[in-house]
């Protein structure tokens, strides 16, 4: 589990899917974003790439290129385009549509 968060509860780990060739799907709390499997970098695959929970990025396990799980900008990491980013599932706390 990771660290407590600021109530006091522990946050469920961040979870990456491999939901079908192309993409998976990351699970952070309440967050969910579909996006590319594969890094744009060298095609690392990301169903194995670590997860910031609390800045909502990952980070590729081949050659470390870290990404925005928001808008898919690289970070951090050896030069290359941006990670293609689906969908952005809203977090049912901030109020979205019903």
């Amino acid at each position: 589990m990771t660290a407590g968060s600021p109530s006091g509860r522990a946050r469920p780990e961040p979870v990456v899917r491999q939901v079908t060739e192309d993409l998976v799907l990351v699970e952070v709390g309440e967050h969910k974003v579909l996006a590319a499997a594969r890094c744009p970098h060298r095609q690392g695959r990301l169903k194995f790439a670590r997860v910031d929970d609390e800045r909502l990025r990952i980070t590729c396990p081949l050659h470390h290129s870290t990404f925005d799980l928001t808008d898919g900008a690289r970070l951090s990491g050896p030069k290359c385009d941006t990670l293609r980013i689906v969908d952005a599932l809203p977090d049912p706390s901030s109020g979205g549509a019903p």
